[in-house]
C-alpha cells in the first residue's frame, strides 16, 4: 500500500508500472479467502481488537496467522 499512498500524496498523480503491480497484488489478496490455522496451545495466542462508535472486532492469531 505504501506505493499507492505515495502516488496519491502529490498534487500530480504518478502511476507507474510498480504501482500497477502493487495494485494488482492487493486486488488478488482481497479476492482470496484467508488461510486459517488450527491453534497450537503450547504457543502464545494474540488477541487484537479494534473499536469505533459503530462497532467492535477482534482477531485471534498465532505467529502472525489468524486462527480458526
Amino acid at each position: 500500500m505504501a506505493l499507492i499512498t505515495e502516488c496519491l500524496k502529490d498534487k500530480v498523480f504518478k502511476w507507474s508500472s510498480a504501482v500497477a503491480h502493487t495494485f494488482k497484488d492487493i486486488k488478488q489478496k482481497m479476492a482470496e479467502a484467508p488461510i486459517l490455522k488450527l491453534p497450537n496451545f503450547s504457543q502464545v495466542l494474540k488477541v487484537s481488537c479494534d473499536a469505533s462508535h459503530v462497532g467492535i472486532k477482534g482477531v485471534l492469531s498465532q505467529a502472525g496467522y489468524p486462527i480458526a
